[in-house]
C-alpha cells in the first residue's frame, strides 16, 4: 500500500506543479550540467604546469589512467579506485626528492666500514629518514641521480 503507516501520508494526494517526468528531465539536465563542470575543473588542474609536472611522479598504471583522461577529455565510464586514487595523487602536490647516488653510496658505505646485513639495512634507513624529514610522508617520490 503506497500510505505511509507512521503519518497517513498518501503520495497520491500530493499536488505538483509540474509533473515526475519533467523534474526528472531537469534533473538529469542539472545532473550532466555538474559532471561537465566536474570533469573541466578536473581538466584544467590537471593541465596546470604544476601538476603536470607531477604526473611524471605517478606510477606508470596511475599515469596512463590520468593521461587517457587528459586526451579524451571524458571521465571514464567507470569511475573506479585506480583512476581516483591516480586523480588524488596527481592533484595532492607530489614532491619530487632527487638522491644522489654518490651520496647514497657514502651513506652505505660509511667511511668503508665493513656491515653485517642489519647494520646495512640501519644505515640506509637513516639515509632515508635524514632526506624525507620534515617532509609528508606519502607524497615523497624519491629519484636517485
Amino acid at each position: 500500500s503506497p500510505v505511509c503507516p507512521h503519518c497517513n501520508y498518501k503520495p497520491v494526494m500530493e499536488v505538483t506543479a509540474v509533473p515526475a517526468g519533467k523534474d526528472l528531465e531537469k534533473l538529469d539536465e542539472e545532473i550532466e550540467t555538474m559532471l561537465d563542470s566536474w570533469t573541466q575543473s578536473l581538466l584544467a588542474n590537471l593541465k596546470d604546469p604544476t601538476t603536470k609536472e607531477n604526473l611524471s611522479l605517478l606510477k606508470p598504471e596511475a599515469r596512463l589512467l590520468i593521461e587517457s583522461f587528459i586526451k579524451k577529455s571524458k571521465l571514464p565510464a567507470r569511475l573506479d579506485q585506480d583512476f581516483i586514487q591516480a586523480l588524488n595523487e596527481a592533484l595532492s602536490g607530489l614532491i619530487r626528492l632527487p638522491i644522489k647516488f654518490e651520496d647514497l653510496k657514502n651513506s652505505l658505505i660509511a667511511n668503508g666500514a665493513p656491515a653485517t646485513p642489519a647494520e646495512l639495512k640501519k644505515r640506509f634507513e637513516d639515509f632515508v629518514n635524514g632526506m624525507i624529514k620534515g617532509k609528508e610522508h606519502g607524497k615523497i617520490r624519491i629519484f636517485l641521480e
